[in-house]
This record gives structure tokens, C-alpha cells and sequence, in this order.
């Protein structure tokens, strides 16, 4: 597959959104989701995905999801349907894969992205981590072979402003352009930053900036909704979601206490991801043969 050009994404990622004369919303209903039953969509039967690390919904294929391994594999993505069933697997060409940690999906206009999170760090001493955006390609479900190979549209090079830290937690607002990274954490906090998505190839490290401290222990994957108002972050038990008013700063949604969502019991669970709605949530495990689950949402009082 050729490189794609560069679309009208950059125009986008260089407006500020947000002017100090405009009143903060006040803090928005956490409760107004109500969540069904988890239940089990089908098993993740390609042994070649032995550790489903990072989980994003696809912006082609509404009844299909990106996923990847941890560290250990090649540089490549796994496209799934619902059933679990692979559908498609494709190398990032000139990509490593030191310790793959999470995906995320976004669009702008009518171009679709994937953003991959090459930030896994056990022992915390990475100097650099990288970040992958690829333009989300469209898979024929009759074609064969479903292999191929993908160029990065940017490769982003970074550190956090306060040295390394172990990270499997990475998600996009796309409408600010900006991406967001939760460390694993020690004890019950994990720290949010923040780190403007660039609009061309980048020449040299970026910094990620602290903007928040969450009461949460060891976060394992992260997901924004389309809308912008909705994140999502995961641990090995239990997920925190957080709400922004329009007017309000995603440091103003992580300052509030993250409301406790009931998650399926899962062997290893790293990965989660909100559907199109913006609102029902999927998410997979470590190990191989293992579900994919719905957590749907069942009404909303909005």
C-alpha cells in the first residue's frame, strides 16, 4: 500500500478551540449511562494474537476492531470482527515494536486514522518512545490474500517532560487534536499528559506534558469518545469513566473522581475501546483464544 498524502488533518491540529472568555460548563451527569451485562461477543481464534494489548473500533467497518500484540511480535495490526475471526493482518513497514501497549481510532473529515503506542516501559527506563499514525485501510472481506503492509503517515518520537515512565494507556481526542498518555501508575495514582498531535513527520523528540493525577491503580488502556466529552480508562479489575463539558479542559474532567464502571472478569485485560455510539465499550485480554467482550449501554438521560 502507497503513502498517503498529507490531508486536511493539519489545518485542523493548528486552531486553538478554546478562549478564555467562554464560561466553564458545570460539571457534567456522570450517571446519565446506564450499562447492561457484559457479554461475550466470540474468542479471538488466530493463535498469532497471543496478547491482545490495545483495542480500537474500526472507522471502515462497523462490525470490526484493530488490535495488536504486546512486545515479543513484528510491527503488525490484526483487524477482527465481532465473531473474534481475523480478517485482516498487516505489517507497519519501517516500524519497531519494542513494547506495543495501545491503538486508537479518529477521524478527520474523510480520512480515518490509527494511532499506535509503541510507550510500554516495565522497568522504566526508556529514554525515547514512539507513536505510529497509519491511515486506516479499507479491507475487502472477499479478498485474498488479507496481508499486506502499511507506511506510517507519522512517526512520532517523544519523552515526558519528567522522565521515563511505564505507559500502556493511549488514546486521541480528535476534536482538539490531541493525544493523551496514562502511566501504569504506582500505588493508586497514574498521571495524565498531554501531547499535541503533530501535522507533518517530525524531526526531533517531542515532550509530553504532565496536565492531571488520577486516584486510580496500574491503568492498562485508555479510550476518548468521538464527541470529545467522554474517556475512558481501564485497570486489571474495574474501569473510571470521565466527563468534560464542552467549554471544559480535560484537566477539569480528571480532576474529578472517575465514576466506577463494572467490567467482565478478564485472565489479563489491557485493552478497551468505545463503539461508534461513544458510549458501549469492547475490550479483549492477554493470552491467546481469548473473548471479546460488550459492555453495552443500555439508556442515557442526556
Amino acid at each position: 500500500m502507497s503513502r498517503p498524502g498529507i490531508p486536511a488533518l493539519a489545518r485542523l491540529f493548528l486552531v486553538v478551540s478554546l478562549t478564555a472568555a467562554v464560561a466553564a460548563d458545570k460539571p457534567p451527569r456522570s450517571q446519565t449511562i446506564v450499562y447492561g451485562q457484559p457479554r461475550q461477543l466470540g474468542v479471538l481464534a488466530d493463535r498469532k494474537i497471543r496478547e491482545s494489548s490495545g483495542l480500537a473500533r474500526s472507522l471502515l467497518d462497523s462490525d470490526a476492531f484493530w488490535t495488536h500484540n504486546d512486545s515479543g511480535d513484528i510491527p503488525r495490526l490484526f483487524l477482527i470482527d465481532r465473531s473474534g475471526q481475523t480478517l485482516a493482518s498487516l505489517v507497519i513497514e519501517g516500524a519497531q515494536a519494542v513494547d506495543w501497549e495501545d491503538i486508537a481510532s479518529f477521524k478527520h473529515g474523510t480520512h480515518n486514522y490509527l494511532l499506535i503506542g509503541d510507550v510500554g516501559d516495565n522497568a522504566a527506563k526508556r529514554q525515547l518512545c514512539t507513536l505510529y499514525v497509519v491511515q486506516e485501510p479499507r479491507i475487502d472481506r472477499e479478498a485474498q490474500p488479507r496481508v499486506g503492509n502499511l507506511l506510517p503517515f507519522i512517526t512520532i518520537p517523544f519523552t515526558y517532560e519528567d522522565g521515563p515512565h511505564d505507559c500502556e494507556s493511549v488514546a486521541v481526542d480528535a476534536t482538539s487534536g490531541t493525544i493523551y498518555l496514562v502511566s501504569k501508575g504506582k500505588g493508586d495514582e497514574c498521571k495524565v499528559y498531554e501531547l499535541f498531535l503533530p501535522v507533518e513527520e517530525v524531526t526531533k523528540q517531542l515532550v509530553a506534558r504532565m496536565i492531571a493525577k488520577l486516584d486510580v491503580s496500574k491503568a492498562t488502556a485508555m479510550d476518548i469518545s468521538p464527541d470529545g466529552l467522554r474517556a475512558v480508562v481501564l485497570t486489571y479489575g474495574d474501569a473510571y469513566e470521565y466527563t468534560r463539558g464542552k467549554a471544559e479542559t480535560w484537566t477539569d474532567a480528571f480532576a474529578r473522581q472517575g465514576r466506577v464502571l463494572t467490567m467482565p472478569r478478564r485472565v489479563t485485560g489491557e485493552s478497551i475501546c468505545y463503539g461508534a455510539d461513544g458510549k458501549t465499550l469492547y475490550l479483549t485480554s492477554e493470552r491467546a483464544l481469548q473473548p471479546l467482550w460488550e459492555v453495552p449501554a443500555v439508556s442515557d438521560t442526556e
